[in-house]
């Protein structure tokens, strides 16, 4: 097995660059909190450790679940509803270092602010290439609501698990999936989303995958976890689905041929020095037209589809010429014949020897192949499986349903124990919320606010303006299906969006509740990616600073609830 730390470096070299920018951001908002709390006489440490739920959060890890406030109207605010994967780690690291339990939900939160950024280019960069990456970690850096990633709050945390969970379900690794998205549900009650993701992609492979035996053909030759053999250390190169045991056709150009299934890289990397363009791009396959319908990852270069230079001047490894002849697995071409048929011998000559016969031999048994196809991985090429001779491989179907079953039991656990500590059953945790006016009406309260909002002139503006911010919203994950983003993207990002608009809770904390749905910035970050550099960063730069300043205004008002 290849050392983790040999496969990791190369991983966090690549997305070195979406980093120290992400981290040039969040510097240039926490420096800007500092100026702006010092103009006023307050702590920006205090804003950012000891208000909120950050309170809430250290309360639990120093005094434990019980803790609950009952206010004047009849409501009770207790800390049940505040999941406790983060007062853990807070209780953890304070156990082991001297940082107070504050100053370690301080520290989590930055650590888990930049795993959140990797995980975020990690996704991107294995769907839209690096560049797209970048982009995508710097469009979420700049989030108006994006000092939040550093405060002593669960965002930063859920969305590093959320980011992850997702980059294992695209890559066939269900087990590691499956484990993020239980602590996922241990971090946020909006883990469903990643639950769902898991389950609608671990289903929808499976329906795949029944289908294909059904009609007796199977395509893609991976194996998903590793790309060789499926453990949890490798990459599938094409990405989830690397098997049609998995759900959705990857890797295929505008002439819908299947990409090469390439050696396992680390998270984020690749083995080509091409760099592959954008998905959507017209250049994209055989230098016209766009990727075909369904195409969830980047377009894989010349280089990496059978050694053609120029794939718009080479046919595609796997598929006929017009000249009548085949590219074999080196992009040579060579005659081809109908399957099944042998030349005719010229007259009076004597037929060619069976395969594996002559002198001191014995017949060769094995099962006849396909001419001009080499066994095992045949760049460009899909192999037909008879489902009674060849299955297809039963490992990846037990990790991708061991995955599944694993992947609600944080949420699950947590939900349950609560029912048992209040006395009021599995629907306990529901009452919990409930105390603290939380709830799911399908977005009745939040119009009735924005309703409300047109009563006067100057509040009509807001309200206006909250229009047009769900607008948005609604516009960008409509062009996620439109750019055909991964099923996984599209669930989670579903999910975490319809959780945030629909639920009762106060309307205030909704930008923030939507931080984690990072999916819905990928269309932003390929517009972005496809300018120029100067221009891009420029754009970013002046969004930066803005954030910035609201950021410093937003915390020392009326702040995050």
């Amino acid at each position: 097995m290849t050392d983790l730390g040999t496969r990791t470096e190369p991983a966090l070299r690549r997305a070195a660059p979406a980093l120290l920018g992400y981290a040039a951001v969040r510097a240039l908002g926490l420096l800007a909190l500092a100026l702006w709390s010092a103009a006023r006489d307050k702590s920006a440490y205090t804003l950012l450790t000891a208000r909120w739920d950050a309170l809430w959060y250290t309360r639990v890890a120093e005094q434990g679940y019980g803790y609950e406030v009952r206010l004047p109207n009849g409501d009770v605010h207790s800390n049940l509803a505040f999941f406790p994967l983060l007062p853990w780690l807070e209780r953890a690291l304070s156990a082991l270092t001297p940082l107070s339990y504050a100053d370690a939900g301080f520290a989590v939160s930055l650590l888990a602010s930049l795993m959140a950024a990797w995980g975020i280019f990690a996704v991107t960069d294995h769907v839209y290439g690096s560049r797209a990456g970048v982009c995508a970690v710097l469009l979420w850096a700049v989030l108006p609501v994006g000092i939040v990633q550093s405060m002593a709050y669960s965002e930063s945390l859920f969305t590093a698990l959320a980011a992850w969970s997702l980059y294992a379900i695209l890559t066939d690794r269900w087990v590691t999936a499956g484990l993020l998205a239980s602590l996922a549900g241990l971090t946020r009650p909006v883990g469903l989303a990643v639950v769902a993701a898991v389950w609608a992609t671990g289903a929808a492979a499976s329906l795949r995958s029944r289908r294909n035996r059904q009609t007796g053909t199977e395509t893609g030759t991976g194996t998903g976890e590793g790309g060789r053999g499926g453990d949890d250390t490798g990459t599938s190169e094409r990405g989830w689905g690397a098997d049609e045991d998995s759900a959705g056709q990857l890797g295929r150009g505008a002439s819908g041929a299947v990409g090469a299934a390439g050696e396992p890289h680390p998270p984020g990397s690749r083995s080509t020095t091409h760099e592959p363009r954008l998905h959507g791009d017209p250049q994209a396959a055989g230098g016209t037209g766009t990727p075909a319908p369904g195409s969830f990852v980047r377009t894989r270069s010349a280089a990496e589809t059978g050694g053609a230079r120029a794939a718009g001047h080479a046919p595609a490894t796997g598929t006929a010429s017009t000249t009548g002849r085949a590219p074999d697995a080196k992009g040579a071409l060579t005659p081809t014949r109908a399957p099944g048929t042998d030349p005719e011998p010229t007259p009076g000559t004597d037929p060619p020897p069976a395969p594996g016969t002559g002198p001191g031999r014995t017949p060769d048994t094995s099962p006849e192949r396909t001419p001009g196809v080499s066994p095992g991985r045949t760049p460009g090429v899909t192999p037909h499986r008879t489902p009674a001779t060849d299955p297809p491989p039963p490992a990846l179907s037990l990790r991708r349903l061991l995955g599944m079953v694993l992947a609600p039991l944080g949420a699950a656990g947590y939900v349950l124990w609560v029912g048992h500590r209040t006395g009021k059953g599995p629907l306990g945790y529901l009452d919990v919320q409930a105390g603290w006016r939380n709830g799911f009406d399908g977005g009745y309260a939040f119009a009735r606010f924005v309703g409300d909002k047109f009563t006067s002139f100057p509040s009509a503006l807001a309200g206006v303006g909250l229009i047009v911010g769900v607008g948005l919203i609604v516009w960008l994950y409509v062009t996620c299906v439109r750019q055909a983003q991964p099923l996984p993207l599209l669930v989670y990002a579903g999910v975490v969006t319809a959780l945030a608009l629909c639920a009762s809770s106060y309307f205030g904390s909704k930008p923030r509740l939507l931080m984690p749905a990072f999916p819905l910035l990928l269309p932003l970050a390929l517009t972005l990616a496809r300018a120029r550099t100067r221009r891009s960063a420029a754009v970013v730069a002046a969004i930066a600073t803005a954030s910035a300043l609201y950021g410093a205004f937003w915390l020392n008002g009326t702040g995050p609830p």
